[in-house]
């Protein structure tokens, strides 16, 4: 396997969103990582190797670029919309109180 390959191997397993599985798809695939020429030359565990990859792909900035996007895509107009409604029935709601309390004032004036 050479570095094309187990970095596809790698960014599978940085994929994997729940830790338990990922933790066992690592030791599933821990006997072929020690084959590979990269463990050979720097004896780095494999879980090490991820937590790292992990880390470094975080950090690429094309990616980032792509993860942004697909939070916005993945923002639904109407939640916002819905938002935005309870936002309005709730200030509503306050400017009545405050107007029947300005009207109370104004009647304990006169």
């Amino acid at each position: 396997m050479n570095n094309i390959e187990l970095e596809a191997r790698i960014k599978i397993l940085c994929a994997i969103e729940n830790y338990f599985d990922m933790v066992i798809a690592i030791k599933d695939f821990e006997k072929e990582y020690k084959t590979t020429d990269f463990y050979k030359i720097t004896k780095r565990p494999l879980e090490e190797v991820v937590k790292e990859a992990r880390l470094h792909y975080a950090l690429q900035l094309k990616d980032l670029g792509r993860h942004l996007q697909e939070l916005i895509d993945n923002l639904s107009i109407e939640n916002l919309n819905e938002l935005l409604d309870k936002i309005g029935i709730v200030f509503g709601e306050e400017n009545k109180e405050i107007r029947e309390s300005l009207e109370v004032i104004k009647d304990l004036k006169d």
